[in-house]
Parts: structure tokens; C-alpha cells; sequence
């Protein structure tokens, strides 16, 4: 599995790409967890207080975002997949995370 670091993850991480070859990162969850135990600054861009992944930080799997799949953050990881972590937007959510909020009204 290869992770890509853009922005300030590139920072924290001091480096563009790092391969990981762990069958035991099977999710994405256990992928954050193995991301933050060896850079722990990354919890900062990463996690929110409850140390669920932040609203704003966009990360992909493979192209796609994990917490739009049935699994969320849960989601497998296959061992070929590509994982692009970048900054947190500093606008807030996601558009798309916001639309699918149980109290997102739409203009009419």
C-alpha cells in the first residue's frame, strides 16, 4: 500500500510517499491508528477530539473518499490501494459531508 502526503502532511510526516507493506492495516481505521503512532503530530490533522477522523481533513482511498462508503472509516484496504492524506480545509466540511447531514436544508 503506498500513502501520499500533500501540504502540511507532507510536513509532518517528512516525506512525499511511504510505502507499507502490513497485512494488519486491513482498514482504514487501522490505518490512522498505525499513521498516528508513528507520527504523532499527525493527530492534530487528523483526528478530532474524539479521536474520530476530523470532518475537514480530506483523504482518499484509491480515489474515493472512505467516509462516503457503507463501512466509513472502517472501510478494507486492499494491499495495492493508494491512500492521499491532505490539510484539513480551513473552509470547514466537505461539501458533500455537509449535503448528507440529517439537518442540511436545501434551498428551494
Amino acid at each position: 500500500m503506498q500513502l501520499r502526503f500533500y501540504a502540511n502532511m507532507r510536513t509532518v510526516t517528512g516525506t512525499m510517499s511511504l510505502d507499507v507493506d502490513d497485512s494488519g492495516l486491513d482498514t482504514f481505521r487501522k490505518l490512522l491508528n498505525y499513521l498516528v503512532a508513528r507520527y504523532p503530530e499527525a493527530a492534530f490533522h487528523l483526528l478530532d477530539e474524539f479521536g474520530e477522523l476530523r470532518k475537514d481533513a480530506p483523504v482518499y482511498v484509491d480515489g474515493r473518499n472512505p467516509r462516503l462508503s457503507n463501512e466509513g472509516i472502517d472501510s478494507p484496504l486492499e494491499a495495492g490501494s493508494v491512500v492521499s492524506f491532505f490539510s484539513p480545509i480551513a473552509s470547514g466540511k466537505i461539501n458533500v459531508e455537509i449535503l448528507r447531514e440529517p439537518n442540511f436544508r436545501r434551498r428551494e
